[in-house]
C-alpha cells in the first residue's frame, strides 16, 4: 500500500512558507493545512516559547494532520521546526507517511519586513523581537531538509517551477 505524502515547508518566521504552502494547493492540488490556525486556538494568554503551550501545539499538529490524511493522499503545512516537540512529531509521521521536508529561506531582513506587512489575522502576533529571536534560532538549529526554496528576489512563476521540480521528484 502507497504511503500518504507530506511536504513539510520548514523556515524562518517571513520566509514563505505559508505563499509556498499556497502554490503547492493552487497550482498542484495538494492541500495547505494552516497549522497556525491550530496553534492559536489553543494559545490562549501562553508565550510563544510556553513549553506546556509548545507540547499541546505540536500534539495537535500531528491529531489534525493525522485525520486530514484520512480523507486525502497528500498534504503540505509548515512550521519553523524549533524545539523537541517538532522533532517527536516528525518521527511519528515519518513512521506512517512519507514525509518530504522543504527548507524556505529568505534573508533577515527580508523575513522581519515581510512579518511587518503581512496579514496579522492569519498569523500569531509576535514582537519584532520575538522574530529575531526565533528566526536566529531557526538559523542556528539550521535543520537539514531533503531539498531547498530560497525565497529571495523570485517571481511567482519562478517559485511554482521550483515547487513542481520537488513535487515531480518525489511522485517518481
Amino acid at each position: 500500500m502507497k504511503k500518504s505524502s507530506v511536504y513539510l515547508l520548514i523556515g524562518q518566521k517571513g520566509s514563505g512558507k505559508s505563499f509556498i504552502g499556497n502554490l503547492f494547493e493552487k497550482n498542484f492540488g495538494i492541500k495547505f493545512i494552516r497549522v497556525e490556525d491550530w496553534a492559536k486556538r489553543i494559545k490562549k494568554e501562553r508565550a510563544v516559547d510556553n513549553e506546556e503551550y509548545l507540547m499541546q501545539v505540536f500534539d495537535e499538529i500531528e491529531i489534525g494532520i493525522r485525520n486530514c490524511l484520512k480523507e486525502s493522499d497528500k498534504l503540505v503545512f509548515e512550521s519553523t521546526g524549533l524545539t523537541q516537540y517538532f522533532d517527536r512529531m516528525i518521527q511519528n509521521l515519518n513512521q506512517d507517511f512519507k514525509v518530504t521536508t522543504i527548507g524556505v529561506y529568505a534573508d533577515s531582513t527580508t523575513c522581519l519586513g515581510r512579518v511587518k506587512s503581512r496579514d496579522q489575522d492569519i498569523h500569531i502576533n509576535v514582537s519584532d523581537d520575538q522574530v529575531l529571536m526565533i528566526n536566529e534560532k531557526v538559523r542556528q538549529r539550521n535543520y537539514k531538509t531533503d531539498y531547498l526554496i530560497i525565497n529571495e528576489n523570485k517571481s511567482e512563476v519562478e517559485l511554482i517551477n521550483e515547487v513542481a521540480n520537488i513535487v515531480r521528484a518525489i511522485e517518481m
